[in-house]
């Protein structure tokens, strides 16, 4: 069944968790299959934690839309927001090979998120970051 979800985040963890509330009661209602909803929620929760932690230099608030559209079996999740330019895409993914003490950290959630999706896409548009995930 179709469904869309839209809701605006604050730059904050405590409004990141909140916003995946709302992504795991979307799953539900709208039945996605417990594979999909797990994508879902990892994407989330790693693209969202990466604009909280590093997307702004200030500590003022900011916010971050959410959109969330599951039509004919594509779920297309895109955030947007007003940080740095950044495209989370370009980076490389972490050599799994180097032992774990040695391995430079950060990486794993941006590779999975990729590993996952069915396509990625970035894009800068006035002074926004327009980051999408279709799964």
């Amino acid at each position: 069944m179709p469904g869309r979800l839209e809701f605006t985040a604050d730059n904050t963890f405590d409004s990141v968790a909140e916003g995946a509330r709302q992504l795991e009661k979307f799953a539900e209602d709208f039945s996605l299959p417990p594979r999909k909803a797990y994508q879902l929620d990892l994407i989330y929760e790693e693209l969202m934690t990466n604009v909280v932690k590093y997307s702004y230099t200030d500590s003022a608030p900011h916010r971050i839309q959410v959109i969330l559209d599951d039509q004919n079996d594509l779920l297309t999740f895109t955030i947007i927001h007003d940080g740095t330019d950044f495209n989370p895409w370009l980076q490389a993914d972490p050599d799994l090979n180097v032992p774990l003490e040695e391995r430079q950290e950060g990486g794993i959630g941006i590779m999975l998120a990729r590993k996952f999706a069915r396509s990625v896409d970035y894009q800068r548009m006035d002074g926004k970051s327009i980051i999408t995930v279709v799964i």
